[in-house]
């Protein structure tokens, strides 16, 4: 291999750590989609990411004889909870929570109602794929609400405080997925109501332009205290080189790396081969 040539950029700033706030408002789900921050903090004792889909039931594991039962069905799109009546239960959620993922491979005109705190009411009642069509508020936002891969996505925040009951008509489609992030107890969310404040309805209209125009960019922007640090270096074959040393309690918030091209013979051999070592 040529000499491969590395310039790297490094965003160091101070940071101290927040309290977690036992008061979530939409606002605030809404602002941690795209708070880089928090993938650096521990998961609180409570705190939990689940998941809700149409597995085929008969595939089980029995704890009683420590066995899994029917583990190669695989009729995965058809499965739910139960049936009331005529609808199916597709989830039921205990809170504090907020739903982060609904999807689906097949969502067609089969109503899929949701129930918060045992309302007697559905406060959303829609088409399955009237969550996904960008036709029904506040499920419109291009960056949120798309379809990737014959996969239909919502990521709108839907948080309850104590319960999240889902169920379907008959015709609703195939395959579901609605993941949920749990928090502790303790914890105050606003159930969702399907209409959102001036506030709440620009935050999520922020966080779809940083989606959909700003990607690569830090969502914080610029922080107090911030240094950018530029370094070129040339790494031989087989050697290796220093990039930086940082001093002080401090934490990256940014790492480019670019490769000069040009000096390689395979630029994606290379990409495999040069390893950045982090201490």
């Amino acid at each position: 291999m040529k000499r491969t040539l590395l310039a790297s950029m490094l965003f160091v700033f101070l940071m101290e750590t927040a309290a977690e706030s036992r008061e979530l408002t939409y606002v605030d789900l809404v602002d941690r989609m795209i708070d880089i921050e928090r993938l650096a903090v521990l998961p609180q004792p409570g705190e939990r990411c689940e998941q809700w889909s149409s597995y085929d039931r008969r595939s089980r594991y029995d704890p009683e004889l420590d066995n899994y039962i029917n583990w190669a069905a695989n009729d995965d799109g058809t499965g739910f909870i139960r049936k009331e009546g005529d609808l199916y239960v597709l989830a039921e959620i205990d809170g504090p929570g907020c739903v982060r993922r609904m999807w689906s491979a097949r969502a067609t005109e089969g109503h899929v109602k949701t129930y918060f705190d045992g309302a007697a009411e559905p406060t959303v009642d829609l088409p399955f794929g009237g969550y996904f069509n960008g036709e029904n508020p506040p499920f419109t936002y291009p960056a949120l609400v798309h379809e990737v891969s014959h996969g239909l996505n919502g990521y709108v925040p839907i948080p309850f405080q104590k319960l999240y009951k889902i169920v379907a008509e008959e015709g609703w489609g195939r395959h579901f997925h609605f993941t949920h992030e749990k928090f502790p107890e303790g914890t105050v969310v606003p159930s969702f109501t399907g209409e959102l404040s001036a506030d709440e309805g620009a935050a999520l209209r922020a966080v779809d332009g940083f989606l959909s125009n700003r990607l690569g960019t830090d969502p914080a922007g610029s922080r107090p205290g911030e240094i950018t640090q530029r370094t070129s270096v040339a790494v031989p074959a087989g050697e290796t080189a220093v990039v930086a040393e940082i001093a002080g309690a401090r934490a990256i918030s940014a790492l480019r790396v670019r490769l000069d091209r040009e000096a390689l013979e395979n630029p994606a051999d290379a990409l495999r081969q040069i390893v950045l070592r982090i201490t």
